[in-house]
């Protein structure tokens, strides 16, 4: 199954289930890292700079209560747990804050940063 790619089966933040649309596409970000060359007059010297292993664009179908329920928990300065599966059916765990960032009421959109507490080995992965 680890070779499948495609649409996230599934979001859950606290032990909730989230419904996602068919178009996600979240971004993962996975390395520790970012990696800078710095010019000097001979060899190049590589500058690392530790980050947050963040996964942003992350798009729940939410109603309105739905929304309130996430804002809230985005506000209330807690961690909570997430897990992201993904079409294999690999999993993704982390203890994080969410940043909720809007809510499109068009189509009842909800979008997420999630951002784990630690810095290293944030996430879990369970791979299919």
């Amino acid at each position: 199954m680890g070779n499948n790619t495609g649409t996230v089966n599934r979001v859950v933040i606290n032990g909730v289930n989230y419904d996602v649309p068919a178009d996600i596409n979240i971004t993962f970000n996975r390395s520790g890292f970012t990696i800078e060359g710095i010019p000097t007059s001979g060899k190049t010297i590589m500058k690392y700079t530790r980050r947050v292993q963040t996964q942003e664009s992350v798009v729940l179908m939410t109603s309105p209560e739905e929304m309130e329920t996430l804002n809230s928990v985005s506000e209330s300065l807690s961690d909570v747990t997430v897990a992201v599966e993904l079409a294999d059916g690999s999993t993704y765990r982390t203890t994080c804050r969410i940043n909720f960032e809007n809510y499109e009421s068009e189509e009842g959109r909800s979008t997420l940063t999630v951002i784990p507490s630690k810095s290293k080995n944030a996430w879990t992965p369970v791979l299919a």
